[in-house]
């Protein structure tokens, strides 16, 4: 029901339809999306058919990116220095009982919404929509965009690093100045589990869900942005939708550069 939103009215928009027979958007569909890119900043090329564009968000987020690409090449023990601080001092320091807590309350909810509430049978469609892949290929993709190319590198790099205790790890017998190498062994074992078992999947679950949610069920466009109008409702169309545009865009950036560089890193080790 449209009571579901707590922030704002979603606009009267029906869910996205395939146009007959395929999963391609019907014009129909093609000129609801552009009710909500007419309420945002875009430029367009041929009638919004080869181009369609915020050139804000892209923009700046172009700007932001390339300038730590260039600046990590005109500087590179300056800004390895400040990564360090901020990626392996500050962050850590800081922010790790966030990550923690944060992954569990997720991880809870989610089964709590799948297994209990009236939403665990939800479609991410129309109700009267089928699948365009089977489940089998549906979970392959899946699981390769998400952790493929971080397990390959991981799998046996990272349970390792914790039983030896690589990079201070205060479980290990030398770190507690007790136990023995066997605890060290379960201890790592632990710990790449909470990264790469339930918790590990819960950010791609939860922005998985949301977009799909929002864009094929709410006829909304794809992006970040759209998936707080229940938080911030019609303040998704100016600067604070572009901010989350911006802020998905680096981050994900940088996340996938991370895996592929790191993934490159092992094969050409």
């Amino acid at each position: 029901s449209r009571g579901d939103f707590a922030v704002g009215e979603t606009p009267q928009r029906r869910p996205l339809r395939p146009a007959s027979g395929s999963s391609a958007m019907s014009a129909e569909d093609v000129r609801e999306l552009d009710v909500h890119f007419d309420r945002c900043w875009h430029l367009r090329a041929g009638g919004g058919r080869f181009l369609s564009v915020n050139p804000l968000v892209t923009v700046l987020a172009t700007i932001i990116i390339w300038a730590f690409v260039i600046l990590c090449v005109v500087i590179p023990d300056d800004m390895l220095k400040g990564m360090n601080i901020a990626a392996f001092e500050w962050i850590p320091e800081v922010w790790t009982w966030f990550y923690i807590v944060s992954q569990d309350i997720w991880i809870t909810v989610l089964i709590y919404l799948m297994v209990v509430s009236k939403y665990g049978n939800l479609k991410l469609g129309k109700e009267d929509e089928q699948p365009d892949y089977s489940f089998v290929t549906w979970f392959s993709m899946l699981f390769s965009a998400g952790v493929a190319v971080g397990l390959f590198y991981y799998s046996v790099a990272e349970p390792v690093w914790h039983y030896k205790g690589w990079g201070g790890a205060r479980f290990t017998k030398g770190g507690r100045g007790y136990g023995n190498e066997n605890e060290d062994g379960t201890h790592a074992l632990m710990i790449t589990w909470f990264h790469w078992g339930l918790h590990g999947w819960i950010p791609y679950t939860t922005m998985g869900a949301v977009l799909a949610i929002m864009s094929y069920r709410r006829g909304f466009p794809m992006t970040v942005r759209y998936c707080f109008w229940p938080l911030i409702g019609e303040r998704c169309y100016g600067w604070m939708g572009d901010f989350i545009d911006i802020l998905s865009i680096i981050t994900t950036i940088f996340g996938v550069c991370t895996s592929l560089g790191l993934g490159a890193m092992q094969i050409n080790a």
